[in-house]
């Protein structure tokens, strides 16, 4: 059940940080050439090319890394041009909060400054899975600072344009959404049963020898007796967590023995979703490709659809219905905003 919004608090979460937190996640750096003209004049604000590339930048070289080689170049383009517009779109948002903010005389407190800045350095302490030590979390989190030409006062600054953002999104929108009536929830379950079943699962381990893209016939083939060799020694009755952890090139699930954990319909590419719920529990399988290489899968568990009743879904759904209508009250809100604003945009 997959909102624009998953909860109010959420929602408050979308805006906190909110661009500081993309650049930080990403990590992008790259901004020293960028010419630094002004691309949209929101009101007496500006965006600045440089502004708009901080944000735009790591997103774009994300989707790039993730759909290149699932998508058509031609459409690949057209997703970008779709993503740029709206963050462009979701800045100049941004600045008619803020302004509106300021002009309402918001006050954010200096223990509010310091507890935003706490919430940025929670994404610090953690280098992929491996738990960093405060000290190392801190040279991170300071370092990151300075390969994005933030002082920590501005970084300052900007939480708390972001935290006087959230009290306004607080008084306009969260506390003016209406309720959720139980009436609502009973119509909504009652139409969409079938969609709040638990579906049915299957927990996967599979080992991994990648086939790059484009690569040689003689690279794929090397690939095919690598992952034959694999075979072997399953069928000689090794283990196959030890063979996965040893063997496999997916290095996210190798270290856990191959373990994906529970997989349900539509989380993986189609191949692999096929062989994984036709294989029995316990079974491992003979050696299929998906477009990122060879694979061998063992299933260890299998849980059938199962029928939800009404009370064991109505905490989710209220928090659903609500998203949705936290969602409905922001762009009238927006919307109300941009129709007395003068805004003003150059082409991205």
């Amino acid at each position: 059940m997959k909102s624009k919004l998953r909860s109010a608090s959420d929602y408050l979460l979308k805006f906190l940080l909110a661009f500081i937190v993309i650049v930080f996640i990403a990590g992008y750096t790259s901004l020293s050439c960028v010419v630094n003209k002004t691309i949209a004049k929101i009101n007496d604000d500006i965006i600045l090319q440089t502004d708009y590339e901080r944000v735009s930048n790591p997103v774009i070289e994300q989707l790039k890394s993730n759909y290149s080689d699932k998508m058509s170049k031609e459409e690949l383009d057209k997703k970008i041009s779709e993503i740029k517009k709206e963050l462009l779109d979701q800045m100049i948002d941004q600045k008619l909060l803020l302004q509106e903010a300021k002009r309402r005389s918001f006050k954010v407190s200096k223990r509010e400054i310091e507890n935003g800045i706490e919430t940025v350095k929670e994404r610090f302490k953690k280098n992929g899975e491996k738990p960093l030590s405060p000290t190392e979390a801190e040279a991170e989190f300071n370092a990151e600072l300075r390969r994005q030409n933030y002082t920590m006062s501005q970084f300052k600054d900007k939480i708390q344009d972001d935290l006087m953002i959230n009290k306004l999104i607080e008084l306009e929108i969260i506390s003016k959404t209406p309720k959720v009536s139980e009436q609502e929830l009973k119509d909504y379950y009652d139409k969409n049963k079938d969609k709040l079943d638990e579906p049915e699962k299957v927990s996967v381990r599979h080992i991994l020898i990648r086939v790059e893209k484009n690569v040689s016939i003689k690279e794929k083939s090397q690939a095919l007796n690598k992952i034959k060799e694999v075979q072997k020694k399953l069928k000689s009755g090794e283990d196959f967590a030890k063979i996965a952890e040893e063997y496999s090139e997916d290095t996210g699930s190798a270290k856990d023995g191959g373990d994906l954990g529970f997989i349900i319909k539509g989380m993986m590419v189609k191949n692999f979703e096929d062989v994984s719920f036709k294989t029995q529990v316990g079974e491992i399988s003979d050696i299929f490709e998906t477009e990122f290489g060879y694979h061998i899968i063992k299933i260890d568990a299998k849980k059938a659809k199962q029928k939800r009743t009404f009370e064991q879904v109505k905490e989710d759904l209220e928090k659903y219905l609500r998203s949705e209508k936290n969602q409905e009250q922001y762009e009238k809100y927006i919307k109300s905003l941009r129709e007395k604003a003068n805004i003003s945009i150059s082409d991205i």
